[in-house]
């Protein structure tokens, strides 16, 4: 069985991603700082993680796990524009920092590292710190940007993936970073694969459709004049990147709005948005986001029932089937709405990762 260390670990994304692959491996110790996430992931997996500062960790604190796996990540503000882009001057990026500083100092490296981030990561001064370390150290490495469009999930939702496995023998080449290649399809090589891809009715709650809590406020629409909405149906394929501001006031960009009523309407008169309110537009509940996310849930009466037939080839990629492995993502009960969103915006795709475990990186 591999053990893993989960750092960053929010509602534990990562973590599930390990079981919708059916990996055979366990996380020894999750380390966040965020005491809702950990209210969450302690009532999912049963553990608590642990609370310490990523940035105070010491190589006792981390080798007295016996460690084979890394899984990370981090936070992302410091390579967005609203993070206003300070990358490795940020302070949100010093525990990422930390651990990049602490890996040659462990007597006994982990074999296999993965990373999650966003979209300029890739260009940052702190992707460019962890793959020189990990190339110094013998590590295959492997990136890519990848939506869960690509795998079959009606979302977008770009990220960032960074898979490393320690290398048996040393290699004799040098200078990663100058022959890096940033994949950006899926697969990485070979013929494309075509997924089908469900439509967004697959992931609904039926019996939520009219639920008033769920429904966008009238005085958040109307005061958007020109603003040209995510607006999206039950039949149609593809739903927006959901933030962590999703279910609040910032209706603009923050995710799709789905439309209950009036569904012969297709074309929207932007420039008087009070024309939207007979649309019935209300956003997706937690637990829809949390099955377009991917989060083994319970089955649910509106699911697609297309099943394939297992692959002999178990790195062969495969048709997105709503995971229902064990333990579901489960919410205590006194979470709010707004705070859901809100981890959830801050979440993973859990298929798209679980992909990337399978095909890439466990694949000795």
């Amino acid at each position: 069985m591999i053990t893993c260390l989960e750092f960053f670990s929010g509602i534990g994304g990562l973590h599930h991603a390990l079981n919708v692959a059916g990996i055979d491996a366990s996380v020894a110790k999750a380390f966040d700082m965020n005491e809702v996430a950990n209210k969450v992931y302690q009532h999912t997996f049963g553990s608590a993680p642990s609370n310490k500062a990523i940035d105070r960790l010491t190589v006792k604190d981390i080798e007295r796990y016996n460690a084979d796996c890394w899984l990370l990540s981090p936070p992302c503000q410091p390579y967005t524009r609203g993070g206003k882009l300070q990358d490795s001057e940020d302070q949100r990026a010093k525990p990422l920092l930390h651990l990049i500083t602490l890996l040659p100092k462990l007597s006994i490296l982990p074999r296999y590292i993965f990373l999650e981030n966003v979209k300029n990561f890739e260009c940052s001064q702190s992707r460019e710190a962890l793959v020189n370390q990990l190339d110094s150290l013998d590590y295959y490495i492997q990136e890519c940007l990848l939506s869960p469009t690509q795998f079959g999930i009606p979302n977008h939702r770009l990220r960032y993936y960074l898979i490393a496995r320690r290398r048996d023998t040393p290699s004799d080449s040098e200078g990663y970073i100058e022959r890096a290649i940033i994949h950006e399809c899926w697969p990485f090589d070979g013929e494309r694969i075509e997924f089908k891809t469900p439509s967004i009715s697959a992931f609904l709650d039926l019996e939520e459709t009219d639920a008033e809590q769920h429904l966008v406020p009238e005085k958040y629409l109307t005061k958007s004049n020109n603003f040209r909405f995510d607006i999206t149906k039950p039949s149609g394929h593809q739903t927006s990147c959901f933030t962590k501001a999703y279910g609040s006031h910032h209706i603009q960009t923050s995710g799709s709005m789905l439309q209950t009523k009036n569904l012969e309407v297709s074309s929207y008169d932007w420039a008087h948005p009070e024309s939207l309110l007979s649309l019935g537009l209300r956003y997706f509940t937690p637990t829809e986001v949390a099955r377009l996310h991917a989060f083994p849930m319970p089955p649910w009466k509106n699911e697609t029932t297309d099943t394939q037939e297992p692959s002999v080839n178990s790195i062969t990629p495969r048709q997105y089937e709503a995971p229902h492995c064990t333990p579901h993502l489960k919410f205590p009960d006194d979470i709010k709405i707004i705070q859901k969103h809100r981890l959830l915006g801050n979440s993973l795709n859990c298929w798209v990762v679980a992909e990337l475990y399978r095909c890439l990186m466990f694949i000795d």
